[in-house]
């Protein structure tokens, strides 16, 4: 069976050039200590001779994944933190030369993003930050309502008294964010105690499609909560926990519902057409 060609690290780079120039680097300066799986205890020697020994066509898709994985987490961020408005255009070509890399990779990267919700992809015009509608948000609050309520029923039997002070020492940092009037952290912890919750079934699958479900919500919340006062959502953290701790499972998917009712209408939807955005300054680049 033929063998594909191996290449060194320092050779590799000096084979691109251009917008994937940015690939070559990515392959000196960071696979050596992420190369065949290796163990952070492994002398660098070692991981760099393991790097050596990497087929070429390797070394390049893992680089191109760096490189993509860097874009998306760039625009992630910058939605979430509202630096990139509902609606802004993603043009391909100024991400690229923003990030120093080809147009191949920063598609791939709005590919993901789109898989997410993040980001609407077009083939015939630029790319944008998705615009969520109402019944976006209602059927999404609906699959979560769901699928919560599901989890409720099974741990409402078999959550365990570990578990169960997780969760309330959780809402205890839930308060003191509140408290310390740190909105950012505050919402954080609140999606978090759902994730947390849902991990306790210790179900994979379940786990990933929250979570995908999750990433929606953020945007959504990112783009359109209002001043609401959202006080009372951390109580009802609170008040979940207790009724399953007494597994009462009916009353916790009561309170489940209203809760989210009430997160509904803490969103303002009808924002104004994205004013024009410095891409480089959203990017933090």
């Amino acid at each position: 069976m033929p063998t594909r060609p191996k290449i060194g690290l320092s050779r590799l780079k000096g084979r691109f050039t251009g917008a994937d120039g940015a690939i070559g680097a990515f392959l000196c300066t960071n696979l050596a200590r992420h190369s065949n799986g290796l163990p952070k205890t492994v002398p660098t020697e070692e991981r760099q001779t393991a790097c050596d020994k990497l087929p070429a066509v390797e070394l390049v898709q893992v680089a191109a994944a760096m490189l993509t994985h860097k874009i998306v987490s760039a625009i992630s961020d910058a939605i979430y933190h509202r630096r990139l408005p509902p609606g802004t255009k993603l043009n391909e070509r100024e991400i690229a030369e923003l990030f120093g890399v080809s147009r191949t990779v920063v598609r791939q990267a709005l590919i993901r993003l789109s898989q997410d919700r993040l980001v609407d992809v077009s083939p015939k015009r630029s790319s944008a930050v998705a615009c969520p509608t109402f019944d976006d948000a209602y059927q999404l609050y609906q699959m979560l309502l769901v699928l919560e309520s599901g989890v409720i029923d099974q741990l409402t039997e078999s959550i365990s008294a570990e578990d169960l002070d997780k969760l309330r020492t959780h809402t205890l940092k839930e308060q003191a964010a509140y408290e310390s009037h740190d909105d950012d952290l505050g919402d954080k912890l609140g999606r978090e105690f759902h994730s947390m919750l849902i991990s306790f079934l210790k179900n994979d699958i379940i786990n990933g499609i929250h979570t995908q479900l999750r990433r929606q919500e953020a945007l959504i919340n990112a783009l359109y909560r209002s001043g609401f006062d959202y006080c009372k959502l951390r109580d009802e953290h609170t008040r979940l926990v207790d009724c399953i701790a007494r597994k009462d499972s009916t009353s916790a998917k009561a309170l489940l519902a209203s809760h989210y009712n009430l997160v509904i209408r803490g969103y303002k939807f009808d924002v104004a057409v994205p004013p024009n955005i410095d891409l480089k300054e959203a990017l933090g680049l």
